[in-house]
């Protein structure tokens, strides 16, 4: 018994020390920035690179974590979690590929219907290869290094699915708000608290149990979670959809996430039944 609650312990004191590490650096980094550039909104270049910097917070608290609590074993099968390409089926590697790219085109086709009742779905001329490498390395591989590779499975095992991805979705939303203070983002372009706003942070909160469900189901495959991340965010970028068919894109990633949250609620239920 002593020795269950000094793991779980252990455990609590990882999950919260790699959030102190993987929200504190850019919230502290951009509250200083603020205070520095006397503005509510950063509008000075430099200070925008620096927030930028600061949101490679998630691989930086995951090095943490697994320098000082996993072993040289532990640190192995997460090195070769993110390289092995054979625990990632055929399967699943069509619906990385595909599903990102698919519900986008899908909520432009209800747009269609209701409430615009026009089609409108096109190609951004601004997508390059360069801009697609820069976008693997600036968002999928140092958020997944931390999100998928440390903190959901370390609240998984403390707290089971449906609560770690609740907790981590609601996490991985809020990390995302210094970015709506910085002129020139994405973010800072939906405008801090209206309806896209809801919509971009509903959105990740519903597409973690995206994330999590692919990561269980490729065998913990952190390399998984990054090429989903990094097919959503080209999506996003390379296929231009109007505003009402981004909500509809947050409502559809809604009703996945339901799906998903009931079916590993049966498979909860039904674990607890053969016990």
């Amino acid at each position: 018994m002593e020795n269950k609650d000094f793991d779980r312990n252990k455990e609590v004191k990882q999950i919260i020390l790699f959030f102190l590490i993987s929200h504190g650096l850019p919230f502290l980094t951009t509250l200083i920035l603020m205070l520095s550039e006397k503005a509510f909104f950063l509008t000075n270049q430099f200070y925008s690179n620096l927030i930028y910097f600061s949101l490679l917070s998630p691989t930086l608290a995951a090095l943490f974590v697994l320098y000082f609590f996993f072993s040289s074993k532990e640190r192995r099968n997460y090195c070769y979690s993110v390289v092995d390409l054979k625990r990632i089926s055929n399967k699943w590697y069509l619906i990385i590929f595909s599903l990102p790219a698919l519900i986008r085109i899908t909520a432009a086709l209800l747009e269609a219907v209701w409430p615009a009742k026009q089609f409108q779905f096109a190609f951004s001329a601004e997508m390059t290869l360069s801009y697609g490498i820069i976008l693997l390395f600036f968002g999928p591989i140092p958020e997944e290094m931390g999100w998928r590779g440390v903190a959901f499975p370390k609240l998984q095992d403390r707290f089971g699915f449906n609560s770690a991805t609740m907790i981590l979705g609601f996490m991985w939303a809020i990390w995302h708000l210094p970015l709506f203070f910085v002129e020139g983002t994405y973010q800072y372009l939906l405008g801090l608290g209206s309806l896209l706003f809801w919509s971009f942070m509903f959105g990740i909160f519903f597409t973690t149990f995206i994330y999590s469900f692919i990561y269980n189901k490729t065998n913990r495959s952190i390399l998984a979670v990054i090429l989903f991340h990094f097919m959503d965010n080209l999506s996003g970028e390379a296929f231009i959809i109007t505003d009402n068919a981004l909500i509809i894109s947050t409502l559809l990633r809604g009703i996945i996430a339901f799906y998903i949250f009931n079916y590993q609620k049966t498979i909860a239920n039904m674990s607890e039944i053969n016990i």
